[in-house]
């Protein structure tokens, strides 16, 4: 069915390298994902130090700032500066991060490592924009795809209903213990211990982002939202900037048969056609195959059916073939390729969530 050209998972635990250590602790604090440490503790000061020191394990990481006595315990990871208002930066061995506000950050120039956050509703409804329009024509926002852009809490915009403990932790020069770089404070440093027991919603960490709650229902009427996140992601791993390749779903299908009663669930693989043929990519495992094009049609067919009788009509129709072979062929896909069926489309809901 394909070529396997590249193995690799992205969840798989990292070699504990210390060099990496800090840099991946505030890469997975940003971003919300924690494939690397099962916690990370940002501190703005002394506060809280004693209170970290006592919860947190072995597989922690503690990002504690310059100048402040630490307490024996987890990793520790020495930082200067700060993360709180548009053009701060927070240095960490040596390398310095940027925090930009979203919108900005598709227009100023980046010259290193940059977090981009939503300061005002603006920022989040031109994240949206910006995501309808790469759905509609497959061009994606400049800072959704470069690989030096970090988007804060990027897992709570993918799964906002998602529940589990805290993982990104914040505590405040005040005691405030908040989730990650967006997230209001959900209890006090005195109460670190039972607020890290307490499963929340993802959603808790857009918790200071204005009007958030506007935001989280716009996500609701956009469940495609976390695969337009990959996409972003795939196009930043492979190194395709807009025009070197389209993404199946994003501006462009193979089958443009008008039969299409579904759209690829959110974890699927993605097909693109690249300079070197078809291609289809797992930003989850890493794996991609390089497809024949009887192939791609097949999972295109796949992934954009309800049902494996449509995705054989499809492609039967398309290529020509007795209607045995195309149910053949959509079976092996299924086997083979980790494709799946598609799921229902959901029409966005575009008025008054604007």
């Amino acid at each position: 069915m394909g070529t396997n050209t590249t193995t690799g998972r992205r969840g798989d635990r990292p070699t504990d390298d210390v060099r990496l250590v800090g840099p991946r602790a505030l890469r997975a604090w940003i971003t919300g994902e924690h494939h690397a440490h099962a916690r990370v503790f940002l501190l703005e000061s002394q506060t809280g130090v004693d209170a970290v020191a006592t919860v947190a394990g072995a597989d922690d990481v503690v990002l504690h700032p310059e100048g402040v006595a630490p307490r024996p315990g987890p990793r520790l990871v020495r930082y200067s500066g700060t993360l709180a208002d548009v053009g701060d930066e927070l240095f960490l061995e040596g390398r310095g991060v940027e925090l930009q506000d979203y919108i900005a950050a598709s227009f100023v120039q980046i010259v290193g490592p940059t977090a981009m956050r939503f300061f005002d509703s603006a920022s989040w409804r031109a994240f949206l924009d910006d995501a309808e329009l790469a759905r509609r024509t497959g061009v994606f926002a400049a800072a959704m795809i470069d690989p030096r852009v970090l988007l804060a809490d990027r897992r709570a915009l993918a799964r906002p209903h998602e529940i589990e403990t805290p993982s990104a932790i914040r505590i405040d020069r005040l005691g405030g213990v908040h989730l990650g770089l967006q997230g209001a404070a959900v209890g006090p440093v005195e109460d670190l211990s039972s607020t890290l027991d307490q499963a929340l919603p993802l959603s808790s960490a857009l918790g200071e982002v204005p009007a958030g709650t506007e935001l989280i229902a716009a996500l609701d009427a956009r469940p495609w939202i976390a695969r337009y996140l990959d996409a972003a992601d795939l196009r930043k791993m492979l190194s395709l900037p807009n025009g070197a390749a389209q993404i199946a779903g994003f501006g462009w299908a193979l089958l443009d048969d008008g039969l299409a009663d579904a759209e690829p669930s959110a974890t699927d693989p993605f097909l693109l056609d690249t300079a070197e043929g078809f291609l289809l990519a797992d930003v989850g495992t890493l794996r991609r195959h390089l497809l024949s094009p009887l192939t791609a049609a097949v999972v295109d067919a796949l992934q954009t059916s309800r049902t494996r009788a449509l995705a054989a009509a499809r492609v039967a129709r398309a290529q020509g073939l007795p209607d045995s072979q195309a149910r053949r062929l959509c079976l092996d896909a299924l086997e083979v390729l980790g494709v799946h069926l598609g799921r229902p489309i959901r029409d966005t809901a575009r008025d008054g969530d604007r």
